[in-house]
């Protein structure tokens, strides 16, 4: 079984799936917090009457979005895989939230997420294109214009006058944060390591 996990936007989210992939249960806490992940998973595993060992390898989303998020979901994911010897593997954030099965792939798809201090996170792939193939961008605000061409299917999250400079018809984000998204990507999976796209803003103090 694979358990999948993510806590970088605001809503937090565990799946658990069979070894092909398919999601056997999943738990999303829109507006949650990683701290809610350890009692999530138990209740996942409880509903499937699953025994933790029956876990065999986990996937976690690893950023770019709350650092916060980030690092309470990836010390959970860590902490239970090294405690059962299991791989662990981290996919983007963003490229999960656009393989969400439920986005048509015949349109340009994009997702932006504020960065604050005038800079958003930023992913766009092209009809056809797979998430796996594209590149979390961290850019000021100035230049989103640029991933809006075509009309794009654009999910979104953030401060409200983040979202009230975007173009009508964008999406929530949290609505696409998925264990489905997730494990769409699990054949790219990297390292599992944070993928903040940029120092916090104590550490950029400290560099000055």
């Amino acid at each position: 079984m694979i358990l999948a996990l993510d806590a970088a936007t605001s809503a937090v989210v565990a799946g658990i799936a069979d070894p092909d992939g398919t999601v056997l249960s999943e738990r999303k806490l829109p507006g949650g917090r990683g701290d809610v992940l350890p009692g999530m998973v138990s209740s996942l595993l409880e509903e499937l009457s699953l025994p933790p060992e029956s876990i065999g390898s986990v996937l976690c989303g690893v950023g770019p979005g709350s650092f916060t998020g980030i690092r309470i979901a990836l010390s959970f994911a860590h902490g239970f895989a090294f405690r059962r010897g299991l791989p662990l593997g981290g996919v983007s954030t963003l490229a999960a939230a656009l393989s969400n099965p439920s986005f048509p792939t015949d349109r340009p798809r994009v997702v932006l997420l504020d960065a604050l201090r005038g800079e958003a996170y930023v992913r766009r792939l092209e009809p056809g294109e797979a998430a796996a193939t594209g590149a979390d961008l961290r850019l000021p605000l100035e230049r989103l214009g640029e991933f809006l061409t075509d009309d794009p299917i654009a999910i979104a999250e953030g401060k409200p006058d983040f979202l009230a400079s975007l173009p009508d018809g964008w999406m929530p984000l949290s609505r696409f944060v998925s264990a489905a998204g997730i494990l769409a990507m699990r054949k790219a999976a990297g390292e599992g390591l944070p993928n903040y796209l940029r120092a916090s803003a104590p550490e950029e103090l400290r560099g000055r």
